[in-house]
């Protein structure tokens, strides 16, 4: 899996999670405290990867 796009994800319930995208517009999300899913972003960014943070999940990219 080669995400292109990484989301820092607030949900509703205040429960957080990092969103993957790939080019073809599947996602894979890893739950994690607001921290855990802090670092993941930071990874991705340094990666080169896009990032953005989204209050509530997407089912579209």
């Amino acid at each position: 899996y080669q995400a292109c796009r990484g989301d820092f994800v607030v949900r509703l319930d205040g429960s957080t999670c990092l969103q993957l995208w790939n080019k073809e517009g599947r996602v894979v999300r890893r739950e994690g405290d607001p921290l855990e899913v802090a670092q993941w972003l930071l990874a991705c960014h340094d990666a080169g990867i896009e990032v953005r943070v989204q209050i509530n999940e997407s089912a579209a990219p």
